[in-house]
């Protein structure tokens, strides 16, 4: 970042869109790259030290502190971008950093809100999942951590000026504690606890990464206060429904990994919500790296709406598209054949079970990945209710197959209902974008409207409204 005057600069590397999101690509690449194995390797050294039955145990823990996480934090990262590139090409320093200091104020508020759901909730759920006392305790005092170790606004705030060296570097510090602390677990064969202290280790030193590398590494000022916090809903148009549909956009995107395994966990048993979570842990890991390209990707396109540069979104969207298409084929081709050798491999020959839920999930993951560029377009357009609608549908269809098909089939039913929502969520945002690509021209867009919108507005970004002069 650099500053001029009261200005407040990204960094760019020059040259076409292309250019500078293939250099943050390449920064997310290694770090994706290494987080992927690393995080493979250490659930792979604590299925082996725990076993089928308490590595379930120990992933119903972890998955209701995920899914209560998920609920309630922002997704604040998406919020700097969208707004803090609009600010950025206006040259409006000020505004930037009083939305730093709203998104981090809702990031920490909705944290401590959290953390108290997490502890009361405990006691209502525990049943489900024959939880001892000690059990309890441990589920909302993991909950609370990972609550409280948000760095989204520190991650946006990175993205929003290019760093995405230091987001690289950042990231890397919690697989690294988990990855050091499973070895050295493994090697004393430690129980269920050592692990979820090992996790939430973890979580704190990343967060603390990522805020020290947002705040003193890049330089960037956070502006707090009442008065701060108002001025920046002002200052940021429908700024509160954006920030509240990404939220639940991306507590819905993962409703099949965190319910679902906790919903196996309910009718199947610990044993099998153990296999069906790291069936779901390698089949996202296949194609982790790619998500990089979509950090990437988001900042990029909210640029290219800022500047009317609609020609050159149209062809990074489809390039990326027919590219991704082609890895998801590659996914489901290599699961399928070498599925029970990577079982086996990396957890052991006591979760080979687990190569159905594999098979069926990686299909599912690979309709997610081909359609991977579709949500951060709807987003760089203001239209993250598009995102919303759609997995609102998927996540009602959702309830609905497990019920049918989770008693019935058990774990692969789960997988299957994962299938169908995945495809469910493809046709639907598929649909929005090549609407949205058939009206973009040379100068401008036309959105579909949002059913809250007066008739005559619109969610897409112009020049003289958006930047918020």
């Amino acid at each position: 970042m650099r500053r001029r005057g009261d200005r407040c600069e990204p960094q760019r590397s020059g040259g076409s869109a292309f250019a500078r999101m293939f250099k943050n690509v390449g920064w997310g690449l290694g770090s994706r790259g290494f987080n992927s194995a690393a995080s493979i390797a250490y659930l792979a050294l604590a299925a082996r030290t725990l076993g089928p039955e308490s590595f379930g145990g120990f992933v119903l823990i972890l998955t209701y502190g995920q899914m209560i996480a998920n609920l309630v934090q922002f997704q604040s990262w998406k919020g700097v971008i969208r707004y803090g590139a609009l600010h950025v090409a206006a040259g409006r320093q000020d505004r930037l950093e009083r939305l730093f200091g709203f998104t981090a104020t809702l990031d920490f508020g909705s944290a401590f809100a959290g953390a108290l759901i997490a502890a009361v909730s405990v006691p209502l759920i525990a049943p489900l999942f024959d939880w001892t006392l000690e059990q309890q305790t441990s589920a909302a005092l993991f909950g609370a951590v990972l609550l409280l170790t948000t760095g989204a606004t520190a991650t946006g705030m990175l993205r929003l000026f290019n760093r995405f060296d230091l987001v690289a570097y950042a990231e890397a510090i919690g697989p690294i504690v988990r990855l050091g602390g499973s070895i050295v677990a493994w090697l004393v064969g430690a129980n269920v606890k050592s692990f979820l202290i090992i996790w939430a280790s973890a979580a704190i030193a990343q967060a603390l990464a990522q805020w020290i590398a947002a705040v003193f590494v890049n330089r960037t000022r956070i502006a707090f206060g009442r008065l701060h916090f108002k001025q920046a809903v002002e200052e940021n148009e429908r700024v509160w429904r954006f920030m509240l549909q990404t939220n639940v956009s991306n507590s819905v995107g993962m409703f099949w990994m965190q319910l679902g395994t906790l919903a196996v966990g309910a009718v199947a048993g610990a044993a099998d919500a153990g296999a069906f979570r790291l069936a779901q842990r390698l089949s996202k890991g296949i194609v982790r790296p790619m998500r990089p390209v979509t950090m990437a990707l988001y900042p990029e396109l909210s640029r290219l709406v800022a500047e009317d540069d609609h020609a050159q979104l149209r062809t990074v969207v489809l390039r990326l598209t027919i590219l991704a298409g082609a890895l998801a084929f590659l996914v489901v081709l290599v699961t399928g054949i070498a599925g029970r050798e990577i079982l086996g491999l990396l957890a052991g020959e006591r979760f080979e079970f687990a190569y159905a839920f594999l098979f069926l999930l990686s299909i599912a993951t690979a309709i997610d990945l081909a359609g991977f560029a579709l949500e951060p377009l709807q987003d760089a357009h203001g239209r993250s209710w598009i995102v919303l609608r759609a997995r609102l549908v998927a996540a009602a269809a959702y309830i609905v197959l497990l019920a049918i098909l989770l008693p019935w089939l058990g774990a692969q039913g789960a997988a299957i209902a994962a299938i169908i929502c995945s495809l469910l969520i493809f046709v639907q945002l598929a649909l929005a974008t090549a609407a949205v690509l058939r009206r973009t021209g040379g100068v401008s867009i036309i959105a579909e409207p949002d059913p809250a919108e007066p008739v005559g507005t619109s969610l897409a970004p112009k020049r003289a409204r958006d930047r918020l002069d």
